[in-house]
């Protein structure tokens, strides 16, 4: 299977200067629930818990745990004198306040207090549950504590503010202040009261404040994986020179909630990978239906290091990359052999700096040498001192790593710092019989001084601002984009030819520029108490690096059995200055096997190392869902059509999939499989995509195709777009969820194309939680009496011959409200429509052709609001009618708007000046506003890609059959004459393109009358001669040409063939019209026809005489519409003959029916929830419910929503106890009568 991503990033980062107050009262919980990895989390710094409020580390099932809890481990060597002044060298780590077994006891103070992370305020509304998440506004603090006021109201994200790429993300911060075991000497064993910051004493713990952000992705080749990136800053004035990172694991493969009845932990392993640099998690028999909740097969989960702290100075290649680049040899087993110093032997010394220098030891035997390396004064005696570092010791029949391997110190003169033969060359344990429990060769690779091998190889000890592009994949082509990392802004090194900072794969932004240390250590111990949560020495010494080490359980790196176990893996050391920042990334990954695990870690790396910056997919569209009578009907906006992808920087949207499901997870509609039979994808119930040469099967290049094991993408049938869908597909009572995912057309080279996310969680209340794109939908019958009347035509003024009707899509949002429907046109929308760079030019644009359109709600709005000086107060509503805005103070004294800024547009609203009189206090603003504004959504308007529908306001859309094209309507068009017959005419358009430049005529969308006089003289026509120019003649003509629609006369130019002034059969009149800005313009020309031209006829017009010639159209700013809106009502007849519709659904209840929700994630015990449903009720019933024996059960009252008739009963009596099997009787009453009934219910 092809590894798909959820990401899941937490960030762990510096504050601004100081730590901000943090503690339990702080603590709250989230959902991540992106894509197929599904997990609640703390912000303590725990993931899987609180095991009581969702999913934990679930994939794919939301009750398919796979996680019991993951938590941060942050280790340091501190050195501080005790109560007595003797200095001590000790460890402190924070942990956090997981909920686990342990050794010894939770870190804690003796009166019960927590030591460890705790979240710090301001990172979360407070007033609320939730951490911060991207997908709930609500869930954001008003202002955020590391930004400025202009972050205010916008989202603190990865990418920037507000910039939401990634389709969830989670933020909050924590830190170690309320951690004090080292801070007193009355705490610890050491006696030791350690003070971090020497110019903060109220500072406690280490000084580490620690950011979180969560992230995740749906795309199809980022759905199965989470990624963790921490950032940790030490606060403090202390330098830390010895530092590690880690993770501790409660594995738990089977955990579905609180209930741990099944003991599904009690047959887990676990193992690692230091080539992959990841711990992975599997179910040992691969089975877990001792566990009735799981669902499917059983997979693995991985924890894979995507990035760790670099240490660029220690002449080894920590990371394995080296190969990449150049040659360097690589440790073999005699590196690590004992060396005693000989005269002629090569050594090598390093300054302060990690310059390198190598000397011949020149001195005999017996000979004292006395050198300075790294700063310190060594003395070597020829031919005795026996040099080592980080070999294998064996005391006492163990076998452990020589601890100088930890010191910082190159101890063996070889140039290089700290190589340990576990880390660096080979993992190997054997328990107490001498049976191999993993024997694993990775030798890394390495600079050798003496030889020069490797001296020249970037990508050994490269680092992320070293000013060198170390792994050479910086592109001038695409990368060469200036400090500001983005492309055509003009800033300092935009197109200079070198890389600089900032720009894209080099030092800071690439990664692979950082010789990092990857995973250093893993335990994983049995049983899974065995972790000594409060012994911080205990705890660091599992953390060193180079300590792994399993259980009996696992030969050769293979489990022989399963058992309850947990791990701890880990990366350092590296040094932690003071206002340091160190960043880590971990992927919580999840495969089918070992093997697709492994592989899918390759694809998580991939993603990383492009920054997190895949192309995402277009923007989520706002979904709505609207209950009726057995269907539900759904529309949506057009955001996802109109923005631009922000890292291919262009329009990629292809269409729209409408998913339709019964589980909140999808799974019921997730059956596509690749080639191997692995489920991939879900089926939409409706497909709608651009009606463009982009469709059918996505065909992916070669390497694409079997990175994907023969998965594909469907786009479409080129349908054309629409907003509006109605599922007829459903039945009354039944909960159904939806999600519009909008997609991209991808790149067959790079690329599959991506789809948005159906995020929608259930949680243990029941409460049901949607994102911006996805909705749930209950179909049940209207409330008896439920009427809607006809809307009414709408009321036209203007020459538009098109027609417009009003479609109503959401009865629950109509107002009844009164409406003025407007239009732009091309002469006077300010917009340069034809592309020839003029703006409403008085040539091509002059026309006036639909461009866009308004529409006016005509009920005012008054609204109470309260402005602080400068600040911007936004009100309920956007786009105001400036000229009907009005601000008055509460007595009614209207405010001058010189005062006061009103950003229309936006909908917001501020005071010019600071210290204004009226600020903070109660202000009345009163305003119309367009609830469509500037909409250039018209059926086939020619201005966008296609529009098969507009926009949906206020519960109405409106259907327009607008004249687009400017015609000819004959049946419109007619001669007024006392003649018998009269000469036959047409409307056409003749261009002059014997000119040059030709004269193009155009469509003028104008009526025109031709008006006849008895006496030649009525006007002259312009001299055809000199056209184009438009010189007067004397050539005078019986007639006159005058614009209906725009009231006034036409200039006109008459071919003459009888040269009398008067039309004859043969003659032409050609119209050039003149503008108010005295621009003409060529458009229409009317010729004449005898009926016989064999026998012409010359009819004669005079006085009374008219020929009115009419065109279609558009609809442009001369039109102006009214309507007014409806509103559903009860009809008291109706409803009291549709008494006799009411219904018991089902009827009988049999023990169970499919229209019963299932328990919610995590919820193991109970059945779920139980219903029946009284259907076509009046809105005021009341319905009490009655046993055989005529005892009273319960009393259920509709709501008064006339938009449903429904009641349901939980099958409860009023004391809240189960009703038992029988025959109940029922009474509905309401004002409209009653009607009486009974249902059976078998158990």
């Amino acid at each position: 299977m092809i590894f798909k991503l959820i990401i899941i990033l937490f960030s762990l980062g510096s504050l601004a200067y100081s730590q901000q107050e943090s503690g339990q009262e702080y603590r709250r919980s989230a959902i991540h629930n992106g894509n197929l990895v599904k997990t609640v989390f703390g912000n303590w710094g725990v993931v899987g818990q609180p095991a009581y409020e969702g999913p934990r580390g679930a994939w794919i099932n939301e009750n398919n745990g796979y996680v019991g809890d993951v938590s941060l481990l942050v280790g340091a060597e501190v050195t501080a004198p005790n109560s007595d002044g003797e200095t001590i060298t000790f460890h402190s780590v924070v942990v956090c306040p997981v909920d686990r077994p342990v050794l010894g006891g939770m870190e804690q103070s003796l009166s019960g207090s927590p030591w460890g992370f705790e979240p710090v305020a301001g990172y979360m509304n407070e007033n609320q549950e939730s951490i911060a998440m991207s997908t709930n506004p609500s869930s954001w603090p008003s202002s955020w504590p590391d930004k400025g006021s202009d972050w205010n109201g916008q989202w603190n994200g990865f990418f920037g503010q507000d910039v939401q790429n990634i389709q969830q993300e989670s933020f909050y911060v924590m830190n170690d202040n309320n951690d004090q075991e080292f801070n007193f000497s009355q705490n610890n064993q050491w006696g030791v009261e350690f003070k971090p910051d020497i110019d903060n004493p109220m500072l406690n713990g280490l000084g580490l404040e620690v950011k979180v952000r969560g992230m995740q992705w749906g795309q199809f080749l980022a759905q199965d994986c989470i990624f963790w990136l921490y950032e940790i800053t030490n606060t403090s004035t202390t330098d830390y020179n010895k530092v590690v990172f880690g993770e501790l694991v409660g594995t738990y493969v089977g955990a579905t909630g609180t209930d741990d009845s099944a003991m599904e932990y009690n047959d887990d392993w676990s193992f690692f990978d230091v080539n992959e640099n990841i711990a992975y998690t599997g179910d040992f028999d691969n089975d877990c239906s001792s566990n009735p909740n799981w669902v499917g097969d059983v997979g693995m989960v991985g924890y894979a290091f995507l990035e760790s702290p670099g240490n660029p100075y220690d002449g080894i290649d920590n990371d394995g990359d080296a190969n990449t680049i150049g040659g360097a040899p690589s440790f073999i087993e005699s590196n690590f052999d004992l060396n005693t110093v000989e005269t002629g032997d090569d050594i090598v010394l390093i300054d302060e700096d990690y310059n390198r220098q190598v000397i011949t030891v020149t001195q005999e035997n017996g000979e004292v040498l006395s050198l300075v390396t790294q700063g310190k004064q060594i003395e070597i005696i020829i031919g005795e001192t026996v040099l080592s570092e980080g070999n294998l010791i064996d005391e006492n029949g163990e076998t452990s790593i020589n601890t100088n391997a930890y010191d910082g110190i190159d101890n063996d003169l070889d140039g290089l710092i700290d190589e340990n033969y576990y880390l660096h060359f080979r993992q190997r344990k054997e328990d107490q019989d001498g049976n191999v429990l993993f024997d694993i060769l990775n030798p890394k690779s390495y600079i050798d001084y003496i030889s020069g091998f490797g001296v020249n190889n970037s990508m050994i000890d490269e680092s992320r601002d070293d000013g060198i592009d170390n792994d050479g994949d910086w592109d001038s082509e695409y990368d060469d984009v200036g400090q500001d990392g983005i492309a055509n802004t003009g800033d300092l090194g935009e197109n200079n030819g070198f890389p600089d900072a900032g720009e894209p794969n080099f030092d800071q932004t690439d990664p692979d520029e950082s010789d990092q240390i990857g995973l250093s250590s893993f335990d994983y111990f049995v049983p899974a108490n065995n972790f000594p949560h409060s012994d911080d020495e205990a705890i660091w010494d599992r953390l060193s690096p180079g300590f792994f080490d399993v259980p009996s359980s696992i030969s050769n790196g293979l489990p022989i059995s399963g058992e309850d176990g947990d791990f701890i893996f880990s990366s350092g050391y590296f040094p932690l200055k003071a206002g340091q920042t160190e960043r880590f990334s971990i992927a919580l990954l999840y495969g089918e096997n070992q093997a697709d695990l492994l592989s899918n870690k390759q694809t998580v790396q991939s993603i990383y190392d492009q920054d997190y910056r895949f192309p995402p997919p277009p923007s989520k569209p706002t979904l709505h869902a609207v209950s009726g009578n057995q269907k539900v009907t759904l529309y949506w906006d057009r955001i996802a059509e109109e923005e631009q992808d922000p890292v291919l920087k262009e329009y990629d949207f292809q269409g729209y999939k409408i998913y339709r499901a019964t589980d909140p997870n999808f799974n019921d509609v997730r059956n596509i499989t690749n080639a191997h039979g692995i489920i991939e994808g879900y089926s939409p119930i409706a497909q709608f995509d651009l009606k463009d040469s982009i469709d059918g099967y996505f065909y992916p290049s070669q390497e694409l195709f079997e990175s994907s094991q023969g998965y594909t993408f469907f786009l479409g049938d080129s349908t054309g777009l629409v907003h509006q869908f109605v599922d007829h597909n459903v039945q009354n009572g039944r909960t159904y969820y939806y999600a519009v995912v909008a997609y991209d057309n991808g790149d067959p080279e790079s690329m599959f194309p991506s789809e948005n996310s159906k995020l929608i969680s259930v949680l243990n209340s029941g409460e049901i939680l949607t994102d911006q794109n996805t909705a749930y939908a209950t179909p049940s019958s209207k409330s008896a009496g439920y009427s809607l009347d006809d809307i009414a035509d709408l009321e036209h003024y203007g020459p538009g011959t098109g027609t417009i009707m009003l479609s109503v899509i959401d009865e629950k949002k109509l107002t009844g409200d009164e409406y003025e429907l407007t239009f732009y046109d091309t002469s006077l929308d300010m917009i340069d429509n034809d592309l020839d760079g003029l703006v409403d030019e008085s040539d091509d644009e002059y026309i006036p052709i639909t461009t866009f359109y308004n529409i006016l709600n005509f009920s005012e709005v008054n609204e109470e609001i309260v402005l602080s000086d400068t600040s911007y107060y936004y009100l309920q509503h956007s786009n105001i009618s400036v000229q009907d805005f009005t601000l008055e103070d509460l007595n009614g004294t209207l405010i001058e708007d010189s005062v006061y800024e009103l950003d229309s547009d936006n909908g917001k609203i501020r005071f010019l000046e600071y210290d204004n009189p009226l600020s903070l206090t109660n202000l009345k603003a009163k305003y119309l506003y367009y609830p469509i504004f500037k909409s250039p959504y018209i059926q086939d308007s020619p201005w966008i890609s296609e529009s098969y529908d507009s926009e949906v306001f206020d519960g109405l859309t409106l259907q327009f059959a607008n004249d687009w094209n400017v015609n000819f309507i004959d049946t419109k068009s007619y001669w007024v004459s006392d003649n018998e017959q009269n000469y036959i005419f047409s409307l056409g358009l003749q261009d002059a393109d014997w000119l040059n430049p030709p004269v193009i005529a155009k469509a003028m969308p104008n009526d025109y009358v031709i008006i006849f006089e008895d006496e030649v003289g009525a006007s002259a026509s312009l001299s055809l001669s000199d056209f184009p120019d438009a010189v007067p003649t004397d050539n005078f003509t019986n007639f006159s040409v005058y614009d209906l629609t725009n009231q006034r006369n036409v200039p006109y130019l008459f071919s003459d063939n009888g040269g009398d002034g008067l039309i004859g059969g043969s003659d032409i009149v050609y119209f050039y019209e003149k503008d108010n800005n005295e621009e003409y313009h060529y458009s229409w020309n009317v010729s004449f026809y005898d009926i016989d031209t064999q026998n012409p006829i010359q009819y004669n017009y005079g006085n009374g005489d008219s020929l009115f010639i009419s065109v279609t159209k558009p609809f442009s700013h001369r039109d102006t519409l009214y309507f007014q809106s409806i509103q559903p009502f009860v009809d008291n007849n109706l409803a009291s003959n549709e008494l006799a519709n009411i219904r018991v659904v089902p009827n009988p209840y049999i023990a169970a029916t499919k229209f019963e929700s299932p328990l919610p994630p995590g919820v193991t015990s109970g059945r779920g929830e139980r219903k029946i449903e009284f259907q076509n009720l009046p809105s005021d019933a009341l319905v009490k419910i009655f046993t055989s024996r005529g005892q009273h059960v319960k009393t259920l009252y509709h709501e008064g929503d006339i938009h449903s008739g429904t009641v349901s009963w939980d099958l409860k009596t009023k004391e809240n106890l189960d009703i038992a099997y029988g025959i109940y009787f029922y009474i509905v009453q309401s004002d409209f009568g009653s009607k009486k009934g009974k249902f059976a219910i078998i158990k």
